[in-house]
């Protein structure tokens, strides 16, 4: 019956939005009902979704989707987020999200109701194009054939607090592009001289990227905790595919702020607009179509496949053929000077673009190559690092000086307090390098992440009277998300470069000494869960004669899908972690594997000031 109420509604609402896109010559819909159908389509479109999830929560095995994916024995919230973690339930959640977010700039917008309307038509459109591809290749509400009793249950490794967060997350900041898609696109269709979908475009650029900020980060911290790999990035194909629309999203927030009613930069802004949807829907093709191997991905059926790779074609070929045939009118000319704000964005501008291709390329290269060759290959780590973060590293020097830059002049406000903390700061980090194990990328990632941040103090000490208000907060904005930036520069550059590894073979009750702190197994049990069994050691902590934690490594075994995972037992510090591999046994002795991370804890503290910062900037005019 669920299953009945939950299609139901999808083909109602895939009909009301059909409806709002007749044209006016064949319906002349007036407009408070044109904005009442749109509306009731987005209630249907979440009745489905939540009949969905009400089938996961209830363990209905009648429906095809819940047997396949979940398990009576399975704690309520993997029960709730087994609704999205397989490839139906996940389109289906993207699905509600774009007519949500059309629902949401019903409401917020203060354009006037033609671009309004032009704007959400756009939208309605691609939730058309994907409501057809839900119904006809990826139906999440098929009824079983047979009866059941009992579910095949969820992937082991989804079922994690921070995983059940990250899809939801991940697609706030995707398919939040799409009404930013639909923005650019109306404002090339109107061709007005009207402003204010500028402005649209920022808060909902802004929103949209700090949600994929959020999902990254979420990811990337289960990868760290789950997976047991001692890091928190590899530059796994489906990771690449969520950081080409974050940078590309990071260059369209820039050149947001940039405009002043310049035509080119207007036209930029546009085209970054629809590069940005059009990455997320190929990522999605790439995900779902099966052609990509990684943890992440979703399904392997070509047809899938190709009705995403259809999607990607029909938007992203609309938008570039509007793109190409609209201009907006106005003639005004950059004013470029060789080290105005405007000149130093435009080249940061450029420096994402590049980096955004030099990672396309080298996620979507094995698969041309596997095409054409039938030979697999695989483009990790070295790549990416020999590449991208020498592409992005001018840019994030600009970062630290842009926001104190002028728009109509080649001058810095105080110039010289910013050169003598760079060569102070360059003093000590020269120091640092002599005295300690010396790398040239750390050197240059610590040097970086210290300037900008220092920098970023001294504009806001320079520039602003401190003030206790949000009015404050928001003047400063920009400076304090640069600073999330070289706090997580310096976590990121000392996590990778100094990062130590240790292999111990230990019994129960032995010690081992890891910089300076001892680690004692204290025992190692068989602890029995809802749903897995953990085979869990115990390890005390000690600095010194003060005990200061415990970690508890583990691997569990889930009995449903007989599947063994590892988890990781750290101890978190705020200048280190040490992070705990349990391995195998024989004759009662214990192989560990354990690493050192130092300053781990400045990336998660970087990226929260970031998204902090992001949602902050929404309030700014």
């Amino acid at each position: 019956m669920i299953s009945l109420v939950g299609f139901s509604s999808l083909c109602l609402s895939t009909l009301f939005s059909f409806l709002v896109l007749i044209p006016k010559s064949i319906i002349n819909l007036k407009i408070k009902y044109f904005y009442v159908i749109l509306r009731f389509s987005t209630l249907l479109i979440c009745v489905s979704f939540l009949s969905l999830m009400t089938a996961y929560i209830t363990s209905d095995f009648s429906n095809f989707n819940v047997f396949q994916n979940s398990h009576s024995d399975k704690p309520l919230i993997y029960k709730i987020s087994g609704t999205w973690g397989n490839h139906e339930g996940s389109i289906l959640l993207w699905l509600s999200m774009i007519s949500i977010y059309g629902f949401l700039y019903s409401f917020i917008s203060r354009s006037f109701d033609g671009f309004k309307i032009n704007v959400l038509k756009i939208q309605n459109g691609i939730f058309l194009i994907f409501s057809l591809f839900v119904i006809f290749t990826s139906n999440p509400f098929l009824v079983n054939s047979v009866d059941v009793n009992e579910g095949l249950g969820l992937n082991p490794i989804l079922q994690d607090p921070a995983l059940a967060i990250h899809p939801p997350m991940l697609y706030l900041g995707y398919v939040g592009f799409s009404l930013v898609f639909s923005l650019g696109i109306a404002s090339l269709l109107e061709n007005n001289n009207d402003q204010h979908w500028i402005v649209e475009t920022k808060k909902w650029s802004i929103v949209s990227w700090t949600f994929l900020t959020a999902g990254i980060a979420l990811g990337s911290y289960w990868a760290y905790y789950e997976l047991g790999w001692g890091g928190w990035w590899f530059w796994d194909p489906v990771e690449n595919i969520s950081l080409m629309p974050w940078i590309v999203g990071l260059a369209l927030v820039h050149s947001l702020i940039m405009i002043r009613g310049e035509q080119a930069i207007e036209r930029w802004i546009v085209f970054l607009s629809i590069l940005c949807f059009s990455l997320s829907v190929l990522g999605t093709f790439l995900v779902r179509s099966g052609i990509l191997t990684s943890v992440h991905s979703f399904a392997s059926d070509a047809s899938r496949g190709l009705f995403i790779l259809l999607i990607f074609f029909l938007t992203t070929g609309f938008g570039f053929l509007i793109f190409l045939i609209k201009s907006p009118t106005k003639k005004n000319n950059l004013r470029l000077l060789l080290i105005n704000k405007t000149s130093a964005l435009i080249i940061n501008n450029i420096l994402m673009i590049i980096a955004m291709l030099t990672i396309l390329l080298g996620t979507i290269y094995p698969i041309i190559i596997e095409v054409l060759t039938n030979t697999r290959i695989s483009v990790g780590g070295p790549y990416f690092n020999s590449t991208v973060l020498p592409i992005l590293l001018p840019g994030f020097l600009l970062m630290s000086v842009a926001p104190v830059l002028s728009w109509q002049s080649n001058r810095i406000k105080k110039f010289r307090n910013y050169v003598i903390v760079f060569l102070l700061l360059s003093l000590f980090v020269c120091l640092h390098a002599y005295f300690t194990d010396f790398n040239i990328w750390g050197f240059i990632g610590f040097l970086l992440g210290s300037w900008i941040i220092f920098a970023s103090i001294l504009s806001i000490i320079l520039r602003y009277k401190f003030l206790f208000s949000f009015n404050y907060l928001k003047s400063i904005n920009s400076f304090v998300a640069h600073i999330g930036v070289g706090i997580m520069i310096i976590g990121i550059t000392f996590s990778s470069i100094y990062q130590n590894e240790y292999n111990f073979e230990i019994s129960s009750g032995d010690k081992i000494n890891v910089d300076g702190k001892v680690l004692k197994l204290e025992n190692v049990k068989v602890v029995q869960e809802k749903n897995y069994q953990s085979l869990k050691a115990t390890f005390s902590v000690k600095k010194g004669e003060e005990l200061v934690g415990y970690i508890l490594p583990a691997k569990n075994f889930y009995p449903v899908s007989k599947m063994i995972t590892t988890e990781a037992g750290i101890y978190h510090d705020w200048l280190q972690d040490i992070y705990m591999i349990l391995g195998n046994e024989q004759d009662g002795v214990w192989s560990v594997k354990v690493y050192l991370n130092p300053l781990v804890s400045f990336i998660w503290i970087g990226v929260f000031i970031m998204i902090f910062s992001g949602f902050i900037a929404i309030f700014k005019r």
